[in-house]
């Protein structure tokens, strides 16, 4: 039994020198850091106070309050009238008759009786517009006529909209995209003056408009030119004596408002206008792609050139 047993204890003894002598392995122990998140909010539910609307109305009620009810409504501003309040009907013969004439005394007769409405006006637009003055209206009125027309020159439509009203604007820009306008005041043949005044209000009391109506009798010259640079109307070189009756509106109750144009008042009694010129194409002969077009010669050729209708 000696034997065996001193083999197994050399055999052990051999081993526990052999782990003896091998490198020790440190293990380091796992250490959990909390990390910090972000922080989600989640709002607390919300329980209405009162349940229903008839419920708060009555607690409103209860308590004295009165809540108006809402309208989905979205405001107007009207910047200006859509007509004349009262149209100014100039006399026969205007410009033409002379003022120590039979006709020319009925005429001064006739206007002094219409003043008494116009008095009453202009003491109602002094009310809004301290600084406004009959004698020095016309003078002004004149230079905003002339800056108006001016910018159809240059198609400033920007500045035409503080000049003019928006009833008027689309009378001075009809029909003239992709035309060129050529108009020049020359000189003022007769003092511009007022020959109406009139105040009146629009949807309520508290929104008043005022309208002074000027004449205006001046020499001016007006070409107009197509898009190919053909003349339609008028001429440059040749100036006209015109005479006008210019509406021009304020909105009085707006304190940022100022005096534009809004219409142009056209007697019956006035002459026609000239004819607007208008190049068209006479359309030729259909062609096929191998054929060649000829001019016809003769009288036949001359007739068939482009016309101006």
């Amino acid at each position: 039994m000696a034997g065996p047993v001193s083999r197994g204890l050399s055999c052990i003894s051999r081993t526990v020198g052999w782990c003896s002598r091998q490198p020790v392995l440190m293990t380091h122990p796992t250490a959990i850091v909390p990390v910090r998140t972000k922080k989600r909010f989640t709002p607390p539910a919300y329980e209405p106070k009162y349940r229903s609307q008839k419920e708060f109305i009555e607690f409103t009620r209860k308590a004295g309050l009165v809540i108006p009810p809402e309208h989905l409504e979205r405001p107007i501003h009207l910047a200006c009238t859509a007509n004349i309040f009262d149209t100014y009907i100039p006399p026969e013969g205007d410009a033409r008759v002379s003022s120590l004439s039979k006709e020319g005394l009925a005429q001064k007769t006739e206007r002094l009786k219409k003043n008494v409405a116009s008095q009453l006006s202009i003491r109602k637009i002094r009310e809004y517009d301290a600084n406004f003055k009959i004698r020095d209206f016309p003078e002004k009125a004149k230079d905003i006529f002339i800056e108006a027309h001016l910018c159809l020159n240059n198609s400033d439509h920007d500045r035409l909209h503080t000049l003019v009203t928006e009833n008027c604007f689309p009378d001075m820009v009809w029909d003239i995209k992709y035309k060129t306008v050529r108009w020049s005041f020359v000189e003022s043949l007769e003092p511009s003056q007022v020959v109406q005044v009139r105040c009146s209000s629009l949807l309520s009391q508290g929104n008043i408009y005022g309208q002074v109506t000027v004449r205006m009798h001046t020499r001016q010259t007006l070409a107009i030119y197509d898009r190919f640079g053909r003349l339609m109307y008028g001429q440059e070189d040749m100036p006209r004596d015109v005479l006008e009756y210019i509406v021009f509106e304020k909105h009085l109750t707006n304190p940022y408002g100022s005096w534009r144009m809004h219409a142009k008042i056209v007697p019956p009694w006035a002459p026609p206008k000239q004819p607007i010129l208008k190049t068209v194409m006479i359309p030729g002969p259909q062609l096929k792609p191998w054929e060649d077009y000829e001019e016809p010669q003769g009288s036949l050729g001359e007739a068939l050139k482009p016309q101006l209708a």
